[in-house]
């Protein structure tokens, strides 16, 4: 009797885990259904492309109720099916692999239907544009005697079709919050979550009317999945729509991987740390965590990368997609979960650039919301930094950011040149804006030179001087390479994580600079037409300002006032006033302060 109590017990726990809702954050553009309790595993290896191309349509079709596929590639994707196994009461099968007719009887019940398309071409884009919404699985012709002997009729033959077809006669069946953009030639990747969320699944050249097509019928705050053949010219373009982009053009099993809840919690020590005099502060972040496919495949497992063994030896920063904890939340756990914490050193993970995706916060038109939604991933992955990569050091671009509950500070690389703001910060309240002073990278830095540089910095930990965050490039650099530059560096140059980083400078710069009264920044000055006035220090709602010449006559002056967190800022245009010279003034209960500026026709 207790044995059947206890079998029962087990039965109904893992049963509950298999059907326990997918947990999403508000406003969340990630589709769900339900968490499996047993996968069928098969290996790539053992199929040819065109039956990869039907499993992969199958998978999609079996995710939109319960996952039942996973393909295993080796790789990461070895490392997160055992971990299924291990710590999520899956039952992994692999008594189907290798037989492409036994993968058809996991077929949803409502599919009955194929389309027939080619490979590599673009008509499996089309294929994979369809599946989900038409409940169809795609086939290639070396394929079709098969299917139809299974009893699959032919639903349509889109071989000469391309995805503007789509756009034109099937846009309103498909998603306004996922896309897919995807070359022709890496159709059996990304398939089966475009499948999973009825996702248009399209290429082209990303100025030509098809991709402005695709573009415009997206909702804000949309998310692009893929990757483009410039990497500006793609983020800047999805940027402008308001599209965030996940970088995942050799993903695969996202289907099955989003249909998991999992805790994502960094698992490091909370303890302050101390600041020690006559010393340099050193921050190292790999860059490149925001790339998801990497996450999914070569990062855990490289001896580079995760898959060092010397990880734990020193404080290294690395990136990550805040959404991983959505796309793939087992994944992201596992990677905490293998991350180090020892005396000698930590693993500590930052927000990849922009934040929940990869954009350029300049172009974003609807930068207010995606920092808001966010701010919902950063909490639930875990996270308090978010590593910017833009082309505008301004604080237009970080304010949506800094106002954020769960945000303390942020990484601003420039894309033309990570360290183009040579260490440039800026302090709002207590939180920190650090610009890269360096970056380790071929065409920039090595690591003699880069040691040798740190070694001649400031050693001052009350300076902004004292503080260098280095860009590092993942594809030519390694955690050996990390390594080998602090064995280069002398005695008074400290290496620490970036919660560290961002504590010391936030204790030791930011604490410092909060004024007692408040400070006046004019930009330009002199003014020709707009003008920037931004006065820090202060938290009062109610204040006064006023505009006069030098003999004290009012000037009317109409100016857009925001809130900061740490004070205000006013913006307008002084193209009418005449030219000379003028003093503004900003005075409410917690100080009063003026300026002079001046005006040149």
């Amino acid at each position: 009797m207790k044995q059947l109590i206890f079998f029962t017990f087990c039965f109904i726990g893992l049963y509950s885990i298999a059907q326990s809702p997918i947990n999403r954050v508000e406003g969340s553009p990630y589709p769900s259904s339900s968490q499996p309790d047993t996968l069928y595993v098969f290996n790539d290896e053992l199929f040819s492309h065109e039956e990869l191309l039907l499993l992969q349509s199958i998978q999609g079709l079996c995710a939109k109720t319960e996952p039942k596929i996973y393909r295993d590639k080796g790789s990461g994707s070895a490392i997160w099916i055992q971990d299924l196994a291990d710590n999520y009461g899956v039952y992994v099968s692999s008594e189907m692999d290798g037989d492409i007719e036994s993968v058809l009887s996991l077929v949803p019940d409502n599919v009955e239907t194929y389309i027939l398309c080619n490979l590599n071409d673009n008509s499996s884009n089309v294929a994979n544009s369809l599946c989900g919404p038409l409940h169809a699985i795609a086939v290639t012709p070396s394929l079709q005697q098969l299917v139809e002997e299974n009893g699959y009729t032919q639903l349509m033959d889109v071989r000469e079709r391309d995805e503007q077809w789509v756009l034109d006669n099937y846009s309103d069946l498909l998603n306004d919050m996922i896309v897919t953009y995807q070359r022709e030639d890496k159709s059996l990747f990304l398939g089966d979550y475009s499948i999973l969320a009825n996702a248009l699944h399209f290429y082209d050249d990303i100025h030509s009317s098809t991709t402005e097509n695709a573009f415009s019928r997206m909702a804000p705050n949309s998310i692009l999945n893929g990757w483009g053949d410039d990497e500006y010219q793609t983020i800047a373009k999805a940027s402008q729509y308001s599209i965030g982009v996940h970088p995942a053009d050799w993903g695969f099993n996202l289907s099955t991987l989003t249909n998991f809840n999992a805790e994502t919690i960094q698992h490091v020590s909370s303890e302050e740390p101390d600041t020690q005099e006559n010393t340099h502060t050193v921050c190292f972040l790999m860059s490149d965590g925001d790339n998801v496919q990497w996450m999914l495949n070569l990062f855990a497992e490289d001896s580079r990368w995760f898959g060092s063994e010397n990880r734990g030896l020193m404080d290294v920063g690395w990136t990550v997609p805040p959404a991983l904890c959505e796309i793939a939340p087992t994944v992201m756990s596992k990677i905490y979960d293998m991350a180090e914490s020892t005396s000698a050193g930590k693993d500590y993970f930052i927000a990849g650039p922009s934040g929940h995706t990869y954009h350029f916060p300049e172009l974003f038109p609807e930068l207010e919301a995606s920092c808001e939604l966010m701010d919902s991933y950063m909490e639930k992955s875990d996270l308090s930094i978010v590593n910017i990569l833009g082309n505008s050091y301004h604080d237009s671009v970080f304010h949506p950011y800094l106002k954020q509950s769960n945000v303390n500070g942020l990484f601003y690389y420039d894309y033309s040149d990570y360290s183009k703001m040579k260490g440039k910060m800026d302090c709002y309240a207590l939180k920190p804006v650090i610009s890269a002073r360096y970056n380790l990278w071929g065409g920039f830095e090595t690591c003699e030179s880069l040691a040798q540089k740190l070694n001649n910095e400031v050693r001052d930990p009350y300076s902004v001087e004292g503080y260098t965050l280095v860009a590092v490039h993942a594809w030519s650099n390694s955690v050996d390479s990390l390594l080998y530059v602090r064995s280069l560096l002398n005695d008074g140059i400290r290496v620490v994580a970036p919660d560290d980083f961002v504590n010391l400078i936030s204790k030791n710069i930011c604490e410092k600079e909060l004024a007692h009264q408040p400070e006046l920044e004019v930009v330009p000055n002199p003014v020709f037409d707009e003008i920037r006035l931004r006065v820090r220090g202060v938290t009062c709602s109610n204040y006064h300002i006023g505009l006069t010449d030098l003999g004290g006559k009012k000037i009317t002056c109409d100016l857009t006032a925001t809130q900061t967190i740490d004070g205000w800022i006013f913006e307008g245009s002084m193209e009418l006033l005449k030219e000379g010279a003028y003093i503004f003034s900003f005075e409410c209960d917690q100080g009063a302060i003026s300026t002079k500026l001046f005006k040149y026709n």
